[in-house]
């Protein structure tokens, strides 16, 4: 099946994640550009759930079986630029996987700024084209005494020297889950 990964980074965690995703698979990737790349106005945007216009892609999303979108959760919202590209390309969706980096931990993932509710929200939007959601919480990879240190984990990025244990377990789980 011919695969595409499609993310959106605000701080590098998600291009880190889709770059590693894509390596793994040999496939296709591109990155989300706002037609406004404002952090303030993406940030209010996807506080309000308005989608965020975003400028064409450059690969034909209509030729690809699997589309694995990757994106940071905000507050427990759909942030606007993957809502934007969900609007724009739904149509041409066959089958999208679901992987963000977020600061919910699994504790916390159906709390009101927790990444279950985003998991939710893409159901509701894909129905059965949404195959699997995982989410990659930051908190895996700051030591155990540390996971409920906010501002520690809003500056912790995805990196090689941190990505092992129990997120590296998930990145196999979801790449094994893809590759089915």
């Amino acid at each position: 099946m011919k695969t595409i990964v499609v993310y959106y980074s605000r701080t590098g965690s998600n291009k880190y994640l889709a770059e590693k995703i894509a390596q793994s698979l040999n496939c296709d990737i591109e990155e989300i550009v706002p037609k406004m790349n404002l952090t303030l106005f993406v940030f209010i945007s996807s506080l309000l759930k308005k989608r965020l216009r975003i400028k064409a892609l450059k690969h034909n999303i209509a030729e690809y079986d699997r589309i694995i979108l990757c994106g940071p959760v905000l507050m427990g919202t759909f942030i606007s630029p993957l809502r934007g590209f969900i609007c724009k390309y739904e149509k041409n969706i066959k089958q999208l996987y679901f992987a963000c980096c977020c600061a919910s931990s699994d504790a916390t993932k159906d709390d009101k700024f927790g990444h279950g509710l985003v998991f939710k929200m893409a159901k509701d939007i894909l129905q059965e084209k949404l195959v699997f959601c995982e989410a990659f919480p930051i908190p895996l990879v700051v030591p155990e005494d540390k996971q409920k240190d906010s501002d520690l984990i809003m500056k912790t990025r995805l990196s090689d020297s941190n990505f092992s244990g129990e997120i590296q377990k998930r990145f196999d789980n979801f790449i094994q889950k893809v590759a089915e």
